[in-house]
């Protein structure tokens, strides 16, 4: 069994789909965890809930919006009484100024406040994307979807650029951090080693780790070891591959090292570290 994936290309026809009504009417099943191949906007209108991305929970209340990446895996942890509009795009939707502030609010996510006029504006934009996916589509309706959805991922790209705080570093630094983030993702079988990273950064490896603990707090091995150790907690959850199966997987050809490695990182074992959340 494998973490489910999304595809942009299988679910809507458009690259863009919006869903919304209460936590009841909202199609995607609460507790199914999955990844997507596009991003997901969603919006609280009123009441609250609780949702879960990569082993962190949030709680949304009225007012406020959340953004899920590509690639995260995610849930509705309590649907609690929330209403909701849900903006499905295409990744090959969202621009590159867009982009670029979105994989900058994934280095500190949070659930951030919309202004009452933001909320009002995304309301109108959405009661029209609705209306205009609700029924057959044509080229021109296509279209015009498509420029609605422009507008309100710019929108919501803005606010988070206005919020600001959440990283606070030289506008290099970042962008250094987030094409590092950008190719450890790219990486089937994380590379261990921050010489092979600065390299294809065209760096030095002492700058890289000067950047990277600057912004994120970590030095490059320790993040590195964070993002392997994350994607083994994906496979610990959500699949059923042996212990010595996910160590194969994530590069360790001793099982031993990479069970020290995840207990010292974890504070358990990852066989306790499975049943504490599979039970």
């Amino acid at each position: 069994m494998s973490i489910p994936l999304h595809q942009a290309a299988r679910r809507f026809d458009s690259g863009i789909f919006l869903k919304e009504g209460s936590s009841t009417e909202v199609e995607e099943p609460v507790g199914y965890a999955h990844r997507d191949d596009y991003y997901a906007f969603g919006m609280v209108e009123g009441g609250s809930c609780r949702v879960a991305i990569d082993f962190g929970e949030y709680e949304l209340s009225e007012g406020e919006m959340i953004v899920v990446q590509p690639g995260q895996v995610h849930r509705v942890a309590d649907a609690g009484d929330a209403r909701a509009s849900i903006l499905f795009v295409d990744s090959a939707f969202v621009d590159s100024p867009a982009r670029q502030i979105l994989a900058e609010y994934a280095l500190c996510p949070s659930p951030f406040r919309l202004t009452g006029a933001l909320r009002a504006e995304l309301g109108q934009l959405f009661a029209l994307i609705a209306r205009r996916t609700g029924g057959p589509e044509d080229d021109d309706s296509r279209r015009i979807v498509r420029s609605l959805s422009d507008a309100v991922v710019g929108m919501i790209a803005e606010a988070v650029r206005k919020a600001g705080g959440r990283v606070s570093a030289k506008r290099r630094h970042v962008e250094i951090v987030l094409a590092f983030r950008e190719l450890l993702a790219g990486d089937e079988r994380i590379v261990r080693s921050p010489s092979h990273y600065a390299a294809a950064l065209h760096i030095s490896p002492v700058y890289l780790n000067e950047v990277v603990k600057g912004v994120t707090g970590e030095n490059v091995s320790g993040y590195i070891q964070s993002e392997i150790l994350l994607r083994a907690r994906r496979m610990l959850v959500y699949t059923q591959q042996q212990i010595g199966e996910i160590a194969r997987t994530l590069g360790f050809d001793d099982c031993a090292y990479f069970t020290r490695l995840f207990t010292k990182r974890t504070g358990m074992s990852p066989t306790s570290y499975r049943e504490k959340y599979l039970g």
